[in-house]
């Protein structure tokens, strides 16, 4: 299968949690395809040349906002919005308030999300595994948790390996601190910044391997999860085949 030309991987000035995911390794002899799947935070505040950037460079397919739907319509799409660039709102329901300790309540998040039958996450595999191939991205407010858990459940099932999809997690951490001064201006995030322990918008190694840990225990494989979910072993073909090269 043929794809866009790979560019570098370039920073946006109005996204601060963005990134192309080729180059993860799976085993010795494959990647995940440059130019082909990003993640990134929300996109509501991109500038002009972003926007080209996404557009003329990347040449960008389709958007994955993960955020729920009343979040996206009051937080808006952005400049994308204005744009011929295919839209689908999956929602994933943000991090709720919780008394657990900070490191277990993203965890227990992703977790609850892999055992809901009604979670949109087999939906989103299902159709990045449709557009495998062609160039999407996925993002949510941060880009870290629910982004975080959709991308990190992908690379599990491409076969990425595991020090790669940790590494690629703890990238958000290193993006973090700029995106909760932002969140600070803009009352929604701020008013749940309020509500929750700091530690709680930090991108913890605990987390990521705690979740992928969980993942084996509690379905056996990604790929078990996938099909418990419904998602056929021709869609999990389609996916490696559009999504993954030769190293």
């Amino acid at each position: 299968m043929t794809g866009p030309t790979a560019v570098p991987d370039a920073p946006l000035d109005g996204a601060f949690n963005f990134r192309d995911l080729g180059g993860l390794r799976v085993g010795d002899r494959l990647r995940v395809r440059r130019a082909v799947l990003f993640r990134s935070d929300t996109l509501q505040a991109l500038t002009p040349a972003d926007v080209a950037h996404l557009t003329e460079r990347l040449r960008l397919e389709l958007i994955v906002d993960l955020r729920i739907g009343p979040e996206a319509v009051s937080e808006g799409r952005g400049p994308m919005a204005e744009v011929p660039v295919s839209y689908l709102n999956a929602p994933l329901r943000d991090l709720p308030v919780s008394d657990l300790p900070p490191q277990e309540q993203s965890l227990r998040f992703y977790v609850e999300h892999l055992e809901s039958p009604s979670s949109v996450l087999s939906t989103v595999v299902r159709i990045v595994a449709a557009m495998a191939g062609r160039p999407v991205l996925l993002h949510c407010a941060a880009g870290k948790d629910r982004t975080g858990l959709v991308v990190a459940l992908l690379l599990r099932l491409l076969g990425v390996d595991d020090e790669d999809i940790v590494a690629d997690y703890l990238r958000s951490g290193l993006n973090m601190p700029r995106i909760k001064q932002r969140f600070l201006g803009w009352p929604r995030y701020r008013d749940h910044m309020a509500t929750v322990p700091g530690e709680v918008y930090d991108a913890l190694e605990y987390t990521i391997r705690g979740f992928l840990a969980e993942l084996d225990a509690r379905f056996g494989s990604a790929r078990d999860w996938a099909l418990e979910r419904g998602v056929a072993d021709e869609d999990l073909a389609r996916l490696r085949a559009g999504l993954l090269a030769p190293a």
